[in-house]
């Protein structure tokens, strides 16, 4: 995780000099937002991870952490005439969620995240240089190293990709023509999956969902 966020600080760092340097001359009223992207995303991943072990009293478990997330972002997004503004939008990031509870005496269960990913449409109004939006569509969530640990008999982990869907809030600002930051905030639910079978295990259900706030840094082309 540190050489993550190392890597993180070194891009937003190189990213901010390079701004820096450019002269932000843009006109609020006459600015575009049509064409492509691409940039760097930070923030706060909150996992809800609920787990239901049908055969164990009581069968609810807290599977719910918090980590930092980071990673990237390319989109594409079209201003028309009348200031609406349409895009798509791919993100990936990583997540470092785990939360492990206590289930029987001698077992304990563990539920981690380490990516996440989204494909959405955007809707915004331009209001010059500052571009509120909402954005919705498919969302991934890779759970790994989620399962139980018994004392004297091992791990029984997997790992699965969750599909799902996504909604979201968010607003750019335009500092120049090329580079935009942005906030967001964006919820992902996902269904149940029933772990029985797998290496032995008897009826596990994990359910996840996660509420994400998030900075961004973008270069425009």
């Amino acid at each position: 995780m540190r050489k993550v966020l190392l890597t993180a600080a070194i891009l937003f760092g190189a990213c901010s000099s390079a701004f820096a340097a450019d002269a932000l001359s843009v006109e609020p009223t006459s600015y575009n937002w049509t064409g492509a992207y691409i940039g760097a995303v930070a923030g706060v991943n909150f996992l809800k991870g609920d787990v239901t072990i049908p055969n164990y009293d009581p069968p609810g478990y807290d599977g719910d952490s918090t980590s930092a997330s980071i990673g990237g972002q390319v989109g594409y997004q079209y201003q028309f005439d009348n200031n609406f503004v349409l895009g798509a939008e791919a993100r990936l990031v990583a997540v470092f969620n785990k939360k492990t509870v206590p289930t029987i005496d001698t077992e304990t269960f563990e539920t981690a995240a380490d990516w996440q990913g989204d494909i959405v449409a955007k809707a915004g109004y331009a209001m010059g240089n500052i571009l509120p939006y909402v954005k919705g569509g498919v969302a991934f969530l890779h759970l790994h190293d989620t399962g139980y640990s018994v004392l004297g008999f091992g791990d029984a982990k997997f790992d699965r990709t969750y599909t799902g869907w996504t909604i979201g809030v968010g607003a750019d600002y335009a500092l120049n023509d090329k580079w935009v930051i942005g906030a967001d905030y964006a919820y992902a639910h996902f269904s149940d999956h029933n772990f029985e079978g797998e290496q032995g295990v008897g009826p596990t259900f994990v359910k996840p969902s996660t509420h994400t706030v998030s900075l961004s840094l973008n270069y425009r082309f």
